[in-house]
C-alpha cells in the first residue's frame, strides 16, 4: 500500500478523481467536497488533509479533512483494512486528531476501529444515513405555495434554519457557522425557499457539484410548518429544476432512525445507493 499526502484540493483530485467518478454518485461527499474546495483560501488556523491510498492496481481509500468537519472518507470497502491503517498512522504523523469520521459503513467502521486502537480515543456512532440517488422525479401531491431562490433579505431566516437544521439532524450546531453558511450558501445561488402566503415555509440546498450530480440538502421545516407537505414538493421540484439544468442525477442523505423522511424521498423517486456513517470521535 503507497500513501501520499496531498498538498491541496487540486493535487488530490489529479490522483483521486478518475478512481471516484467510477461511482459518482456514491462518493460525491468527498469528490464533490474537493471540488468545491478547488481555489477557496484556507485559513493557516484550520489547515485541510488529503490523502490517497493505492494498491493491488487501484486506489482503496480517499480521504479529506476540512476543520472543523469531520474526515470525509471513499474508497473499497471490503479492500480497505490496510489502507485505514495508514491513513490513521499518516493522520498521526501529520499531527491532525479529526473530531470524527463519515464515510460508507464499512470504511468508517474500520478507520474508527482502528483510530481507537491507535490512539486510545473512544468512538461512537453519532448517526447512521443513507444515500439516495434519483434520475427522475415522480409525481406528488400539491402544496399551497411555490419554491423561490433564497435573497439576502432571507440571510437571517435561513441561519437560524441552518443552525436548528445541524442541531436537530447531527445533534450539534454553532451559530457563527449557521450564519457564514447561510450568507454563503444564498450568495451562491444554491438556498432555495418554498414560501405560502407570504411567509417562508421550508427550505432546500444544492450542493456538491459534480460532473454529472449534485447533492440535495438543508432540507428543513420548521415543526409548525411540519405535516403539511412542504418539505416533500420543495425537494420535488428542487430536483426536478438541478435535473432540467443538465444534471443526471441528484443525492442526498438521511438519517435511518427517521423513517418518516425515507419514505418521503422514496415518493419523489429517490432510491437506495449505499449507508454511511458517522462516527465522533474522542468525545
Amino acid at each position: 500500500m503507497e500513501l501520499v499526502r496531498h498538498p491541496d484540493a487540486g493535487s488530490f483530485l489529479r490522483d483521486a478523481q478518475a478512481d471516484l467518478e467510477r461511482a459518482e454518485a456514491e462518493n460525491n461527499m468527498v469528490l464533490g467536497g474537493a471540488l468545491r474546495l478547488l481555489g477557496r483560501p484556507r485559513a493557516p488556523e484550520r489547515p485541510r488533509y488529503f490523502a490517497t491510498v493505492r494498491g493491488g492496481g487501484g486506489l482503496r481509500v480517499a480521504a479529506m479533512h476540512t476543520p472543523p468537519f469531520p474526515l470525509a472518507l471513499a474508497g473499497d470497502g471490503p479492500g480497505a483494512g490496510e489502507a485505514l491503517e495508514r491513513v490513521v498512522e499518516d493522520l498521526r504523523a501529520a499531527g491532525v486528531r479529526p473530531g470524527g469520521v463519515f464515510g460508507p459503513a464499512a470504511l468508517a467502521d474500520g478507520f474508527a476501529a482502528g483510530w481507537t486502537r491507535a490512539v486510545g480515543e473512544a468512538a461512537r456512532v453519532a448517526i447512521r444515513e443513507r444515500l439516495f440517488a434519483l434520475t427522475e422525479v415522480l409525481p406528488v401531491r400539491e402544496a399551497p405555495g411555490a419554491l423561490r431562490r433564497a435573497a439576502a433579505a432571507d440571510k437571517d431566516t435561513v441561519a437560524r434554519w441552518m443552525y436548528d437544521f445541524d442541531a436537530e439532524a447531527l445533534g450539534e450546531a454553532d451559530a457563527e457557522r449557521a450564519r457564514a453558511a447561510a450568507r454563503r450558501r444564498i450568495a451562491a445561488g444554491e438556498t432555495w425557499i418554498w414560501e405560502a402566503e407570504g411567509e417562508a415555509r421550508s427550505m432546500a440546498a444544492s450542493d456538491r457539484p459534480t460532473r454529472h450530480g449534485v447533492a440535495v440538502n438543508a432540507v428543513y421545516t420548521p415543526p409548525e410548518w411540519r405535516g403539511r407537505g412542504y418539505a416533500t414538493v420543495a425537494v420535488a421540484r428542487l430536483s426536478a429544476g438541478l435535473l432540467a439544468e443538465g444534471r443526471r442525477f441528484c443525492v442526498l442523505f438521511t438519517d435511518l432512525a427517521n423513517p418518516t423522511s425515507n419514505a418521503i424521498y422514496t415518493r419523489i423517486g429517490y432510491r437506495p445507493r449505499a449507508d454511511f456513517t458517522l462516527y465522533r470521535l474522542g468525545g
